[in-house]
């Protein structure tokens, strides 16, 4: 074998063995599952949403959901709804960062983020995110599960839905007509 083939031979090993080196060190930023929830809806009997000082929670009884702050007020369907279509189903899309230390930039940290909760019928906790939107994009937002340091960017932007104050999520009951068409009768 001619010196030439011996080198083109090492350099065609070299290279392969860097290509699985770097899907070895690649395969680690994975992510195992996209949606944030993996289990059945149905599960869901609690939802907490908090920032700050703020606590709001929506829990079902049956088939319906009341505001636990506010039980005067009749819950909005469309934003129980929008729960359900767009936070629930919501996927991350990539890792950013696994560092603490910059948790704060995107706005992940426990003070800083909005926290979502969902527990099942016995108030065991099913999830529990930190949401962050820190930053120049607005078409995503960030996204850390507990008592873990992954920061993934999410694949739509939900950190508006993600309103404690009870009058987002509830109206008050209507008062009945009655009153009138007794007054018509007289």
């Amino acid at each position: 074998m001619t010196n030439t083939i011996k080198y083109s031979l090492s350099f065609l090993v070299a290279v392969i063995i860097l290509f699985f080196i770097n899907e070895r060190l690649q395969s680690k930023h994975t992510i195992q599952s996209g949606k944030i929830f993996v289990e059945d809806v149905e599960k869901i009997y609690k939802i907490q949403i908090s920032e700050n000082d703020k606590v709001l929670e929506l829990l079902k009884t049956d088939s319906t959901w009341s505001i636990v702050q506010a039980d005067s007020l009749i819950v909005k369907e469309n934003q129980l709804n929008r729960i359900f279509e767009k936070i629930i189903p919501l996927k991350k899309e990539m890792l950013i960062t696994n560092k603490k230390e910059k948790w704060e930039k995107f706005g992940v940290d426990d003070s800083l983020g909005r926290h979502f909760k969902l527990f099942d019928k016995s108030e065991k906790e099913l999830v529990h995110y930190i949401f962050g939107n820190s930053g120049q994009d607005y078409q995503h937002n960030y996204i850390r599960e507990n008592n873990t340091s992954e920061v993934y960017r999410t694949n739509d932007n939900v950190y508006f839905l993600l309103n404690s104050n009870v009058t987002y999520w509830g109206n008050k009951p209507k008062k009945p007509e009655n009153d009138e068409t007794l007054e018509s009768d007289k």
